[in-house]
């Protein structure tokens, strides 16, 4: 995030603020000593704060085999971890309701937050996350950064009001408009009030879990979040067909869920609903909205040959596909067909560019011509098909013996170039020495009960520790192809450098 925008949200007076409870529990959740009869003392001090954790413990969705008849049974029951991040939806929750000016749609942001935070809850536990009441918090907050920005410049995003319906391109119209997305600035505003980090990635990944840079065991939690804002659009979005192939498609790429494991989400959702409006004290849908809404997003995605959901889902597969396939072409377009090595076209290309990085920074670079030695006289002999098996064994050999980063192809018939990175003169003299040795040592054994070798010599400049420094690719090959010709003219089975 930018540091003007960064420095509108801090100086901004009416940013969303939290309470001295809300501090303090966060306080309490970075402490793993803390007691549980300290966690309870706390919330004693806020009666509402107290009265809520205590439904929520022998509320049918958090309730764990007993009741709890008092606070320090209630926190006993939820366990610190999960009685932290219920007390904190609750208390930010209260905190952040109490705005009452605002350009965007105040009723719809808490509708979402609230559909967020079930449908997040219930993904997870369709993933075996033990960790719900977090998951919850993650997706109640998850649209944080849209009070913080409204609040900050709210003539400038008073602007994208019309097109907030649409969630799913709202961050790119964000970032067109006053370059900055929600995302970023809600986990600008949870990392100045000291938020856990988990609640920070959940944020700046819940429109795009590519977007942020997260633990690998924090992904599966990341992408319930991420999803569960399209979930949360099922029942909000005026285009429902839209929302459901969005949800299909976010569901398939961050959680690898079919549209039925949707659907039962959904079906979950409708049911334990009224119990969280209840624990909010706020009406999201009516009970006949939220089954009306329900079953037709699973009719939606019960019906195969709808052919939204099937272009939405199947368009992205087939440019994938298509994708895979030209990376493929061109991989075989830039592979010798023999020895399955690059070949000439790939080398070239890659040649000047890596020509140029190294005179960019200064550093070493050897190429080396290789030629095997009389390969003419084995072709004639003995035939192309002998001559071509020992072309492919050559080509193994050398190719064991080299780095990642080394480029190795055949620049036609039984002439092979290698570029080393990074190494001069000397140290390409030793690796092509090497070289040279180990292709002498292969033998080919014929169907007659002959065993043939061959050898070959090489030819090596180096850039820019050769006599001269070379201005050019070409200049550079021009000098390794005369140091391999003065090879050849002494004898062969060498390797001669130009330096």
């Amino acid at each position: 995030m930018n540091k003007t925008i960064e420095n509108q949200l801090r100086l901004c007076p009416t940013l969303p603020t939290i309470s001295s409870v809300a501090l303090r529990i966060i306080e309490i959740g970075r402490d793993p000593d803390i007691d549980l009869r300290e966690v309870a003392q706390l919330l004693s001090n806020d009666p509402a704060l107290a009265t809520k954790t205590l439904r929520v413990a022998n509320s049918p969705l958090y309730m764990r085999g007993r009741q709890a008849r008092n606070l320090h049974q209630a926190v006993t029951v939820l366990g610190l971890n999960a009685t932290v991040s219920v007390a904190l939806s609750f208390s930010l929750g209260t905190c952040l309701r109490d705005i009452r000016e605002s350009g965007i749609d105040l009723d719809r942001y808490w509708r979402r937050a609230l559909l967020s935070a079930l449908a997040a809850r219930l993904l997870g536990n369709a993933h075996g996350i033990f960790v719900k009441e977090e998951l919850f918090l993650a997706g109640l907050l998850q649209d944080l950064g849209m009070l913080a920005l409204d609040s900050a410049m709210p003539k400038e995003y008073g602007v994208l009001k019309p097109f907030v319906d649409d969630h799913e391109s709202f961050p790119a119209r964000e970032r067109a408009a006053i370059d900055v997305d929600h995302c970023e600035a809600g986990e600008w505003l949870m990392k100045e009030w000291g938020l856990p980090e988990y609640l920070t990635l959940a944020t700046r990944g819940s429109h795009d879990l590519r977007d942020v840079d997260a633990p690998e065991d924090l992904h599966t939690f990341i992408g319930c979040v991420t999803v569960s804002g399209r979930m949360a659009e099922i029942y909000l979005a005026e285009d429902q067909q839209k929302a459901t192939a969005d949800a299909v498609r976010a569901a398939r790429d961050f959680l690898g869920m079919s549209p039925e494991q949707i659907s039962d989400v959904l079906t979950q959702m409708a049911e334990e609903l009224p119990e969280v409006e209840s624990l909010f004290e706020m009406t999201v849908l009516s009970a006949t909205q939220a089954l009306g809404l329900t079953d037709q997003a699973r009719e939606l995605l019960a019906t195969r040959n709808l052919q939204l959901l099937r272009s939405a889902t199947e368009l992205q597969e087939r440019e994938l596909e298509f994708k895979k396939q030209a990376h493929r072409l061109d991989h075989i377009a830039r592979q010798d067909a023999l020895t399955g090595i690059y070949n000439r076209r790939h080398f070239d290309e890659s040649f000047a560019e890596r020509f140029s990085q190294a005179v960019a920074a200064g550093h070493e670079l050897s190429l080396a011509y290789l030629d095997l030695d009389h390969f003419k006289a084995i072709n004639d002999q003995h035939g192309h098909p002998v001559g071509d098996e020992i072309l492919v064994k050559v080509a193994e050999r050398i190719q064991r013996q080299l780095r990642q980063d080394d480029l190795f192809a055949r620049y036609g018939g039984e002439e092979f170039v290698l570029l080393l990175p990074a190494i001069g003169p000397k140290a390409a003299q030793k690796i092509l020495d090497r070289i040279r040795d180990g292709v002498e040592k292969l033998q080919y054994p014929l169907e007659s009960g002959a065993v043939l070798s061959v050898t070959l010599s090489a030819g090596i400049a180096s850039y820019p520790l050769g006599p001269r420094k070379y201005e050019t690719p070409d200049a550079l090959m021009q000098a390794a192809d005369d140091a391999l010709y003065r090879a050849k003219q002494k004898g062969r089975n060498r390797v001669v450098s130009a330096a």
